[in-house]
């Protein structure tokens, strides 16, 4: 009889956690298709047990990426808008590097899109001695979509893209043969698809940062998603400069600290623009008046390491 009174008190216990998630996160049905994910997703157990053990841990990994998301986390939007990719996508650069765009992982993957070095070259980034297109903010995530584009072709579900991202094309495609389906909860939990497990906490990871700063569109008073989306809508835009140009200089220019102006330029090496390069300075879009009016009454900068100054744009 106590057995009996245990399963009922048991599948009474998982009967209300079930319906908890959806009351808890009415953004499910949003976030799941964005994603190509079949919205009964939110039902399977072990990716209810990943968001409650982890949804605490999680929020504050979100809170503190989105505060280093000024001027990131607008300009990736508008890239994909511009590329006609869900903005969703921002939550896969949230998990690859919670918006540090000097991230760089032991693999030697960086940037906000944490791509390794010849992923990098493939998708047309500049990288050299004196310039990294892995960490521009802007560059990175046009080859980020592009990439994402890319490796969906012949998986056909945004969600596989995805995982692709993390364990490659090949890896999910075989995957998928090996499951005979493309549903993510079989190939989850088919240990015939053999999806590597880091692959399987990756699109929760994904999907949980999603339902979080998502939340705030469905759900009333819910002040944690609405960091997001009330984030300072000011992007950044690339301006060229003359070649040898500092960033001190930059920064005193449009009247802003200098730590911020070089989180959003992490791609120049050194603190100055190469000479007889094409490279551009990303600077805050609301300052482009100011920069415009002000960058050309400057003489030309003369770094001491540069032989040669670029004529003037």
């Amino acid at each position: 009889m106590k057995i009996y009174r245990f399963l009922i008190f048991v599948l009474f216990f998982h009967t209300h956690s079930y319906a908890d998630i959806t009351d808890d996160f009415p953004s499910y049905a949003y976030v799941l298709n964005e994603f190509d994910i079949d919205t009964n997703y939110i039902y399977d157990r072990e990716f209810q047990d990943f968001v409650y053990h982890n949804r605490a841990a999680y929020t504050k990994r979100f809170v503190d990426a989105v505060k280093r998301g000024m001027l990131i986390v607008p300009t990736m939007k508008e890239v994909m808008y511009q590329k006609d990719i869900s903005p969703l996508f921002i939550y896969l650069a949230m998990t690859e590097s919670s918006f540090k765009t000097e991230a760089k992982s032991v693999s030697a993957a960086g940037g906000l899109w944490q791509f390794v070095r010849g992923t990098g070259k493939e998708q047309r980034l500049q990288i050299n001695n004196t310039i990294d297109e892995r960490y521009d903010p802007i560059k990175s995530t046009f080859a980020a979509v592009d990439y994402l584009y890319k490796i969906r072709q012949g998986l056909d579900r945004w969600y596989l893209a995805a995982m692709a991202y993390n364990c490659g094309q090949g890896c999910m495609q075989r995957a998928v043969d090996r499951a005979g389906t493309k549903d993510l909860a079989t190939l989850l939990h088919s240990k015939r698809a053999k999806v590597p497990a880091q692959t399987k906490k990756y699109i929760k990871k994904i999907l949980l940062f999603a339902l979080i700063g998502e939340n705030y569109l469905f759900k009333e008073n819910d002040t944690l998603g609405e960091m997001i989306h009330q984030i300072n809508p000011d992007s950044l835009t690339p301006v060229p400069v003359r070649g040898g140009e500092n960033l001190h200089t930059i920064a005193s220019v449009l009247h802003m600290d200098y730590g911020i102006l070089k989180r959003t330029n992490m791609h120049l090496r050194a603190d100055y623009v190469p000479s007889n390069s094409n490279v551009k300075v990303n600077i805050p879009t609301s300052r482009l008046n100011m920069f415009n009016t002000k960058y050309a009454q400057m003489q030309p900068y003369y770094h001491p390491q540069q032989r040669v100054v670029a004529s003037r744009y």
